[in-house]
């Protein structure tokens, strides 16, 4: 699976008055009418009983400079210490909202499924807050990397056309 390269988002929800974060991959839009996104979290991780409890979470996308942050949210820190260095806020839903994210999706969840390891969550977002703007960070193979645009035209290594093949 590490070589699926994915935004890196960081996932929040509240839940008894605490915040709950964790750094994700597994993350995409689902529906654009209803805006829905899908998340897929890891039952042993404590964000993911704060999404189930809540039926809520918000989908921060991070920016490329946005690195440490994600290291933050997926093991450095724990707990409330993750939010100290950054200003969030709360939306429709009451999750963390990183007020900077390149985008922050706020999600009511509306069906969850079981596989494997992870609860997949399908969130219909009920609000958006747009941040500043950048490029999106990525991961792949165990480390980051930024969006680079490519222009059309320009010839591909040999053997390769724009699907890949």
């Amino acid at each position: 699976m590490r070589a699926l390269a994915g935004a890196v988002n960081i996932i929040t929800s509240m839940q008894a008055g605490h915040r709950y974060g964790m750094t994700a991959t597994a993350v995409c839009s689902a529906s654009a009418d209803p805006p829905t996104v899908l998340a897929c979290i890891n039952r042993l991780a404590t964000t993911h009983g704060a999404v189930a409890k809540s039926k809520a979470f918000c989908v921060n996308v991070l920016r490329a400079e946005d690195w440490e942050l994600s290291t933050t949210f997926s093991g450095a820190q724990s707990g409330e210490a993750r939010f100290k260095s950054r200003d969030w806020t709360r939306l429709a839903t009451g999750s963390p909202v990183l007020i900077d994210a390149l985008v922050s999706f706020d999600c009511r969840v509306v069906k969850k499924l079981a596989h494997g390891t992870h609860t997949i969550f399908l969130g219909q977002v009920e609000q958006v807050l747009f941040g500043k703007k950048g490029k999106p960070l990525l991961y792949s193979e165990g480390q980051y990397a930024k969006l680079a645009s490519l222009t059309l035209g320009e010839p591909l290594p040999e053997g390769l056309d724009y699907w890949g093949f």
